[in-house]
């Protein structure tokens, strides 16, 4: 054999082995499907959840806690009807009277922006408590709102108090925005957040000597407000 044909049988040996270890391919047909989605902002009105369980809606209308119908992406859903101190006996020395009723009273915020986090809810009175027909002011008397109960249907469990959210102690309600409660750090009171109290610890302080008969009203005003977060 010459030098020629043994370098022709090596290399043929070698493509043959070489062979038998490649698999065939079949082949191959394909196609695509595109996935999307667009997003846009959820601006319309917020039901009323449930106060103390804002992960589950609201059962039954609530006459005292009515909705407010506020459209939006950050709306305040809910507010107390009124804080109703009942008839009383007028008195010459300093009184306090507390709030008719046993029933849970309560806010509710909605938060569905997704560009942007914070909010707080402001509370003041639009006048003193005045009377409806003399026009003569309750000079000094004051409405205190106790410290509630804050909630996040994002909190788990929903039921459970959410510590993100900040909540003010007794406010003693005047002529100017105080808070009441603050979602003031990133991603929190997202979703729907509840502010729970009991009626019955809403209280009215009159000075001495400042009571007269008649019939006394004034307006409490709820003011939520984007706020910036830490």
């Amino acid at each position: 054999m010459t030098q020629f044909s043994q370098k022709l049988l090596t290399l043929m040996t070698v493509t043959v082995l070489g062979a038998a270890t490649v698999p065939v391919v079949a082949h191959a047909s394909s196609a695509e499907t595109q996935g999307a989605i667009s997003f846009i902002d959820d601006d319309g009105a917020t039901a009323p959840v449930d106060p103390v369980n804002p992960g589950t809606p609201l059962p039954d209308t609530d006459p005292n806690n009515p909705a407010t119908g506020n459209t939006g992406t950050l709306t305040l859903d809910v507010a107390p009807k009124t804080f109703n101190f009942g008839t009383v006996a007028a008195s010459n020395a300093a009184k306090d009277y507390v709030a008719t009723g046993s029933q849970n009273q309560y806010l509710q915020i909605s938060d569905k922006r997704t560009d942007t986090d914070g909010w707080q809810v402001n509370v003041k009175q639009d006048r003193t408590l005045t009377d409806t027909n003399t026009n003569y002011v309750l000079t000094g008397a004051t409405i205190h709102l106790p410290q509630g109960t804050a909630r996040n249907s994002l909190n788990a469990p929903t039921s459970s108090p959410d510590p993100n959210l900040v909540v003010a102690p007794s406010v003693a309600i005047t002529n100017v925005d105080q808070p009441v409660v603050t979602a003031q750090t990133v991603k929190t009171g997202k979703a729907v957040s509840t502010l729970t109290w009991n009626a019955g610890a809403v209280k009215l302080s009159v000075p001495k000597l400042t009571a007269k008969k008649g019939s006394y009203t004034n307006n409490v005003v709820w003011t939520l407000v984007a706020h910036a977060t830490q």
